[in-house]
């Protein structure tokens, strides 16, 4: 564990290897709780299970920020040595991984971003060993990308790359189903009114199962089943054991307290579709000292469908359902999560820029 303090931001940054002792996630866990910009896949509790199963030969260590004896920000970080024909490069990552995280980079008290940002830019100059921090994950409108370019070039680094890398569109529910369905234009509702009725007309009346928390593992392994019928890339990256052990393991972690749902959509009686949803139930906790400017949020994990019925589209019915029950169970915004599938935009979605930055010695 190392000491090392910026003049520059007036904070303390220590650096912890490993995920921190269970006093250390706790605090983590709490700040997140104040942080409208943090989701849960930046929270200690996923980042253990995502180092459990999937880091692989990742080392992990935390940077903590302390302002004074409180703590103000802390980024998860990898470190991977990558061998290239010029010679071996360490490179420094957010910690989560962009195949199964969605959100990545640093929790922070809100009135401390800049200066987390410029504490954590001063410390890689003086930090030696590393070659190249990527910085992937960062949802553009939490202010990080802008904060962390910005620091990084004061202190003296090079920004070598600064795009988006991806989008999450996500659906505004801001005041419930009625309004949801006064801002979503006449042909949208149109269609998927349509879609609705022709999957019962021709197949069979449809309904909505939703797995018990005590059922959620089993609905993981029906979900597993389902996702790997089509032969397509998709059906392959599920095929591979460590990503079937993931999602058995986000069921073992997150079923119990509801944050992980699993819903099938059942048509003439048999499945036809499914869908996995993370809910951040910690904003349902009013003891969990939420801010009130972070919305609550229903994200779409994964979907999947029976191939033989794609032409009728169960999946988008089954979001479509969805997106009315959380409408109406106060949710604020649908998250649809990464990638620009046309689907998304049938129920009115916007994109979220999510950002990458690659950042060099000047």
């Amino acid at each position: 564990m190392t000491d090392h303090t910026s003049d520059v931001a007036q904070l303390t940054v220590t650096i912890h290897d490993g995920l921190g002792d269970a006093a250390l996630r706790a605090a983590w866990d709490a700040l997140a709780a104040l942080d409208p910009a943090a989701t849960l896949f930046q929270r200690a509790r996923w980042l253990a299970r995502w180092d459990e199963v999937l880091a692989g030969p990742r080392a992990l260590r935390l940077r903590t920020f302390h302002d004074g004896d409180r703590l103000v920000g802390i980024l998860a970080e990898t470190r991977e040595l990558q061998r290239l024909p010029s010679g071996p490069q360490e490179l420094l990552r957010i910690a989560g991984g962009d195949e199964v995280t969605d959100y990545l980079g640093p929790v922070s008290l809100p009135t401390h971003r800049a200066a987390v940002a410029r504490a954590y830019a001063a410390t890689l100059v003086e930090e030696r060993g590393w070659d190249e921090v990527v910085l992937t994950g960062l949802a553009e409108d939490t202010g990080w990308p802008a904060s962390i370019a910005v620091a990084a070039r004061e202190a003296g680094l090079r920004v070598s790359h600064d795009d988006v890398e991806d989008v999450c569109p996500r659906v505004d529910l801001a005041g419930g189903r009625d309004a949801y369905l006064s801002r979503l234009p006449g042909r949208m509702r149109q269609e998927m009114t349509r879609k609705a009725r022709k999957l019962a007309r021709d197949v069979g009346e449809y309904e909505v199962h939703t797995y018990a928390p005590d059922e959620t593992a089993t609905g993981i392994e029906d979900f597993l089943a389902q996702v790997v019928l089509p032969e397509d890339e998709k059906s392959t990256f599920f095929r591979r054991p460590e990503m079937q052990q993931w999602f058995r393991t986000l069921a073992e972690e997150y079923a119990a307290d509801g944050t992980l749902r699993v819903h099938r959509l059942d048509v003439g009686g048999l499945p036809a579709a499914m869908t996995v949803s993370l809910v951040d139930v910690a904003l349902d906790d009013p003891g969990a000292g939420r801010v009130d400017d972070a919305p609550r949020t229903w994200g779409l994990y994964n979907s999947s469908f029976d191939p033989t019925l794609a032409a009728l589209s169960p999946g988008v019915v089954l979001v479509w359902e969805l997106i009315g029950q959380a409408a109406d169970d106060g949710f604020e915004v649908f998250d649809l999560l990464r990638g620009d599938e046309a689907y998304k935009y049938r129920f009115g979605a916007v994109d979220r820029a999510v950002r990458t930055l690659t950042l060099m010695r000047g």
